[in-house]
């Protein structure tokens, strides 16, 4: 029982450090780019740095051994072209079991497909399934899109996907500035109404954008939400980092 228990949170640890990976490249025109949430960055006046496509969701309220959870995997590796950069990671308990399939999308982008199932009582489990994409250019975020749609529905179903969008400043900005970048990335998003919080170091706002109608919509304290815009400031690394995302910010850093 306590080995299962270990391997259940080591692969837990693991999986939020895979789900975490951060991703940095400078070398695009975001003029190029067609994506609603890119236009709106484009009121930052900086590059991207950062372009995270992730998505979880629950696909299956049985148990799958290894065996089955690989196979669903493959199915996805195939329609997606993924090419594994090792043999897929695997692991069968009696109450758990996951694969973990990472490779490259395409020439530069970074992808990882996780599978995960769960006994969660005597007669219940819950088999879920895993999207973490790291792009290299904004260029690549709408054909993206479209191939994780094609690939996914016929396998799992279409998995609802978070996308965001980072980037850094040197130094530290005023509370002002923050401030101004959001208004400003929200306006060309054609936010009517944003809100939010403001701190010393820290802001995060969020609201409603009829121009990304194909993301998921929170329910926030009573609003609708479907893009949130966040910014932190790191003394240690005397960076400021700021985030676009639909539906909202992850909350592992914000």
């Amino acid at each position: 029982m306590l080995r299962r228990y270990l391997l259940k949170m080591l692969f837990s640890l693991f999986f939020l450090l895979l789900f975490t990976v951060r991703y940095v490249d400078l070398s695009f025109s975001l003029a190029l780019a067609t994506h609603p949430l890119v236009m709106g960055w484009e009121g930052t006046g900086i590059p991207v740095q950062e372009i995270e496509l992730e998505g979880w969701k629950k696909i299956d309220q049985q148990y799958n051994n290894a065996t089955q959870l690989k196979k669903i995997g493959t199915e996805l590796e195939k329609k997606l072209k993924l090419k594994l950069a090792a043999p897929p990671v695997t692991e069968d308990e009696l109450d758990f079991s996951y694969v973990n399939f990472a490779g490259e999308l395409g020439e530069k982008n970074q992808a990882i497909i996780t599978l995960q199932s769960i006994k969660v009582e005597a007669n219940t489990a819950e088999t879920f399934c895993g999207l973490l994409i790291n792009l290299d250019s904004v260029l690549d975020l709408e054909e993206t899109l479209s191939l994780l749609d094609r690939a996914c529905q016929p396998v799992v179903g279409a998995i609802p996907l978070t996308i965001t969008l980072g980037g850094i400043l040197p130094g530290r900005i005023s509370e002002g500035e923050a401030y101004n970048l959001m208004k400003s990335v929200f306006r060309r998003l054609q936010v009517a109404e944003s809100h939010g919080l403001l701190e010393q170091g820290y802001g995060r706002w969020g609201g409603y954008s009829a121009l990304l109608e194909g993301s998921p919509v929170m329910n926030i304290n009573g609003k609708k939400v479907n893009v949130e815009f966040g910014y932190r400031y790191i003394a240690e690394d005397d960076l400021t980092y700021l985030a676009l995302s639909t539906p909202v910010l992850s909350g592992l850093y914000w």
